[in-house]
């Protein structure tokens, strides 16, 4: 199966900020050989984009993805020499759980990320204590409107069954929707079965630079089948692949 995806070995800071060959039906496919080299290989990329912007518009908006998936470029990109103070972060999505449970993606943020050089940027999060995410909407949605839009750099990642975000599979979400948060119900397993708050499909597909970033040989069926045009609904991360605003990079290593 792999074969027949065109995958990009080799490319430079410019190849991703601007494209470049590897292409699959609209997305840029980029292949590691082991997870640790793609760690860097992603980090480069997001630096030279938040670098691009703060040349650009003297500020940037980071977008990221929990999981463990990240964990190691995160502390690659923590020590990027980068002007931090201007640089805003928040994620794409977060399980309704506090700080301090092992399930929560800003916990793992605090940890891995905004630590080393990146301590000094602007951390938006999206948990706030309410005791659910349909309670704390309007005050995430206000949180929210504070930051600088659209996104300059999104990294998203996949679940294998095609979910990004907090976008699952059977749940419809309008891309037109006006808001940049959404209260999300508990998802199935084998998900972690809590409820979520997620950025909607208007804010994260309006963003400058659309990253995917997945190791795992076990998700490289759902990635093709994800790069073929065809129902959301049923593999969310079609959005990302063929409706956000800038080409999206997929950056994968089994």
């Amino acid at each position: 199966m792999g074969a027949a995806l065109h995958w990009r070995h080799d490319h430079s800071e410019d190849d991703v900020m601007h494209g470049g060959d590897g292409r699959e039906g609209g997305a840029v496919l980029h292949r590691a050989a082991d997870p640790a080299s793609l760690a860097v290989e992603v980090a480069q990329a997001v630096e030279a984009g938040l670098r691009q912007a703060l040349a650009e518009r003297g500020q940037a908006t980071l977008i990221v993805s929990g999981g463990s998936t990240p964990v190691p470029m995160w502390q690659h990109l923590s020590m990027a020499q980068l002007d931090w103070t201007f640089v805003t972060i928040t994620l794409a999505d977060e399980r309704w759980v506090p700080v301090d449970d092992p399930a929560s993606n800003e916990g793992l943020v605090r940890r891995h990320l905004l630590r080393n050089e990146a301590a000094w940027a602007r951390w938006v999060p999206l948990y706030n204590g309410k005791a659910t995410p349909q309670e704390a909407q309007p005050a995430v949605e206000a949180r929210m409107s504070t930051i600088q839009w659209p996104a300059d750099v999104v990294v998203l990642g996949m679940g294998g069954d095609g979910h990004t975000a907090s976008w699952f599979p059977g749940r419809v979400m309008d891309a037109g929707w006006q808001a940049h948060c959404a209260a999300v119900y508990t998802p199935l397993a084998p998900n972690v079965l809590v409820p979520r708050m997620t950025l909607t499909p208007r804010t994260l597909l309006d963003a400058r630079h659309m990253l995917l970033y997945l190791t795992g040989a076990d998700k490289e069926p759902v990635l093709a089948r994800a790069l073929t045009p065809g129902n959301a609904v049923e593999l969310p991360v079609r959005r990302a692949l063929h409706e956000s605003k800038a080409t999206c990079h997929v950056y994968f290593a089994p």
